[in-house]
Formats: structure tokens, C-alpha cells, sequence
């Protein structure tokens, strides 16, 4: 898309550049047509003449005049002197041609931020499938801490079920994991082209270079590209309504020809040039120009509204995505401070059981709430992150 918007600027260029036409010709005609002075004079005019001066008079061979057949060419420059439309739609089409590259810009942002959350879903998802594979590895175990305390007497056959149940809830968990990462590793694929399978690394925590919303928002105004894109669109359409009202001048144009016939006629010279100005004025068309103004003047009403509402919009979205990202982060430091209490509870529960102290529901539980915990940190950090992002690629940032 944007090769054909840049080639609108060539179109526009055009108007106001020389153009230079070659064009050549074959003519067969029925008949020559030729000019013979001995036979436009009587007979009686040839001898008063021969006895006058003692010869008779030499008129030469007969002089063609038009060919039976003959070739010819010509070359021609042609150079606008002077148009009201031209300049204007030059300057229009060299705006839309920035408002294009300032949409592609504002597009791949789109794209890195959806590649972004590609890659944190499979991250995600295979953080998600190693924590059920540890969870089906745990009930495995506490399957057979629980048979063995069932032989030796010190517990009933409801431990043993329950150890079963939540080996049976891990596989199934374990599944779903394992379909959502497939899932996620597929997307990812088929979105950037690297392999399914490819190693990726959680990034760093990302440093926003914005010290406070205000910063943010200036920064948007400044270079976001939907924004640069709607105000040279803008600046386009009043191009085009100065040109559409300047069509009401006349135009000048100029011409210079080079031309070559073998058909040379009385002048007997087969070259020839020709320099011509030429002036052309509508002074009613009717009514096209009054319509065209009027569109024009339509447009250039939806432009400034499209703009003023564009940078409107980019300033609510920078706020609300500040917000969010305010919001992420705090999230992570909570989900930090969860981790670390679920982890010493998991390790306290586990103690608890090996001594018999602990039911095995507790345990249970509590190796849920870490896993719960390690999936949560992981996803929050994957919010903190998209939100840094977005924040960036919504101040034009996102390179």
C-alpha cells in the first residue's frame, strides 16, 4: 500500500513537469499531386516569350506537391507555463504521500504490539504446562506417600482416594496445558514465521523514558503517526479546495516541436521546427467548479474534525493506558509478595504431611495456591510488560 500511495507524488509532479511526445507517420495517397508550370501557360504565351528572348523558357521539372507515399516524425516538448491547480494538488499529493508512511508507521506498531502478545502467550503457556507437569509429578508422589501410609495402617482408604483424585485432576490439567501451549507456539508461528518450537527468553522489565502523564501525552502529540497521518491529510484536502478554487484562472502552456518530412512540398526543406504559447480559459464550465468548491470545502470541514478528534483520542488512550500500566505494576509487586508467602506455606505443608500432621486436602491446597501463585506472577509480569508496550507504541514510541 504504501509503494502505490508514494507513487501519487510522481502522478502530481507530472502537472507542473515537461513532457516530452515522439510521434512519426506513413501516408499512402491515391494519386501524387504535383504542380507543372510549362503546362499552366498556352501554348501562344511560350512562343511570344521564346521570340521575345530568342529561347524558349525552362520551368523545370514539375514540382511535387504532395507524395504518393512518404514518412514523417516529430518531437515535441510540452511545458505547463502557468496553472492554478498544478502547485496546490503537487503539495496536496506530497502530504498524502506522508500520511501514507505515517500510517504504515502507526500500523507495524500494531503489529509489534500483537507480536509482543504472542510471544508472552507462549511464555505463558509454557510456564503453564511446566507448573502442571510439577503438579502430576507431586500428586505422583503424594500418591505413593499415601499407599504406603494405607499399608502400614496409619491412614484409611479415603487417603488413598484422594491421592488418586488429585493425580487423575493433574493429568487432565496437564492436557490443558499442554493444548494451550501447542495452541499458543502455533499462533506465534504462523504470526512471525520462526519456528513453533523456537527458545524464547522473558524479557526485562521495561524502563518507560516518561517521567510523568503530561510527558506522555506531549510525546504523542509530537510524534504519534495517526496523528501525523491525519494532520498531513489535512493539509491535503486545503490543498486540494486552493486548487479546486484557483481552476477558475486561466491556463498557459508551451510547445516546441522538432519535425521531419519526406513530403517537403513548396518549402522543399524536410526539417522543421515550431515554438508555440498557448492559453486556454473556462469561464463557465457548468457548474462543475461550484460543485467541485463545494465537495472541496466539505473535506476540508472532515479533515480538521478527523484531526482534532485524532490527537483527542490519543490523548485518552495515553491516559488509560498509563493507568493500566500504574495498575500492572502494581499487580506484579503484589503477585511478588503472594509468590513468596505461598512458596512458605507450600514448604510448611509439606513438612506438616510428611510428619502426619497435616490432612492431605491442606496439602493439597497448598500446592495449589503456589501454582496458582507461579501462573499468576508469570501472567502479571506478561500485563506489566504488553501495558509498557502499548504505552509506547501509543506515544509513538514503538520502534
Amino acid at each position: 500500500m504504501r509503494l502505490q500511495n508514494d507513487t501519487l507524488k510522481t502522478q502530481a509532479l507530472s502537472l507542473i513537469g515537461p513532457k516530452l511526445v515522439a510521434g512519426g507517420n506513413f501516408t499512402l495517397n491515391q494519386r501524387e499531386t504535383t504542380l507543372d508550370f510549362a503546362s499552366a501557360f498556352p501554348q501562344s504565351v511560350i512562343d511570344l516569350i521564346t521570340a521575345a528572348t530568342g529561347s524558349a523558357p525552362d520551368f523545370g521539372p514539375p514540382l511535387v506537391i504532395n507524395k504518393k507515399s512518404y514518412f514523417d516524425w516529430n518531437v515535441s516538448v510540452l511545458q505547463p507555463l502557468f496553472s492554478g491547480t498544478a502547485l496546490p494538488l503537487y503539495k496536496g499529493a506530497v502530504a498524502t504521500v506522508k500520511a501514507g508512511r505515517a500510517q504504515e508507521h502507526a500500523a507495524l506498531s500494531k503489529v509489534l504490539t500483537g507480536v509482543a502478545q504472542a510471544y508472552w502467550g507462549v511464555l505463558v503457556a509454557r510456564t503453564g504446562e511446566k507448573l502442571a507437569g510439577d503438579a502430576l509429578a507431586n500428586a505422583k508422589k503424594h500418591e505413593a506417600q499415601a499407599e504406603l501410609r494405607v499399608s502400614v495402617g496409619t491412614a484409611t482408604t479415603q487417603l488413598k482416594l484422594q491421592a488418586e483424585i488429585a493425580v487423575a485432576r493433574a493429568e487432565r490439567e496437564l492436557a490443558g496445558a499442554e493444548q494451550q501451549r501447542v495452541s499458543a507456539e502455533m499462533a506465534f508461528s504462523s504470526l512471525t514465521g520462526l519456528p513453533a518450537d523456537a527458545e524464547l527468553v522473558q524479557p526485562e522489565p521495561r524502563v518507560l523514558p516518561y517521567a510523568s502523564l503530561d510527558a506522555a501525552i506531549s510525546e504523542a502529540e509530537a510524534q504519534r503517526p495517526d496523528i501525523e497521518a491525519a494532520g498531513y491529510q489535512a493539509s491535503a484536502a486545503h490543498d486540494q479546495a486552493i486548487g479546486t478554487t484557483l481552476s477558475w484562472l486561466p491556463t498557459v502552456d508551451g510547445r516546441f516541436t522538432q519535425s521531419f518530412t519526406q513530403n517537403s512540398g513548396f518549402s522543399g526543406e524536410p526539417y522543421n521546427w515550431q515554438f508555440v504559447i498557448k492559453a486556454d480559459w473556462v469561464l463557465w464550465d457548468g457548474g462543475a467548479r461550484l460543485a467541485a468548491q463545494t465537495k472541496a470545502a466539505s473535506m476540508v470541514r472532515m479533515a480538521d474534525v478527523n484531526s482534532e478528534k485524532t490527537v483527542s483520542d490519543a490523548k485518552t488512550e495515553v491516559t488509560t493506558l498509563w493507568d493500566q500500566h500504574a495498575r500492572a505494576q502494581r499487580a506484579v509487586d503484589a503477585v511478588d509478595h503472594e509468590m513468596a508467602l505461598a512458596t512458605e506455606n507450600a514448604r510448611l505443608a509439606e513438612a506438616a504431611f510428611d510428619a502426619g500432621t497435616l490432612a492431605f486436602l491442606d496439602l493439597e491446597d497448598a500446592q495449589l495456591g503456589l501454582s496458582a501463585a507461579q501462573l499468576t506472577q508469570m501472567t502479571e509480569r506478561m500485563n506489566l510488560d504488553v501495558s509498557a508496550i502499548q504505552l509506547l507504541a501509543a506515544t509513538g514510541d514503538l520502534h
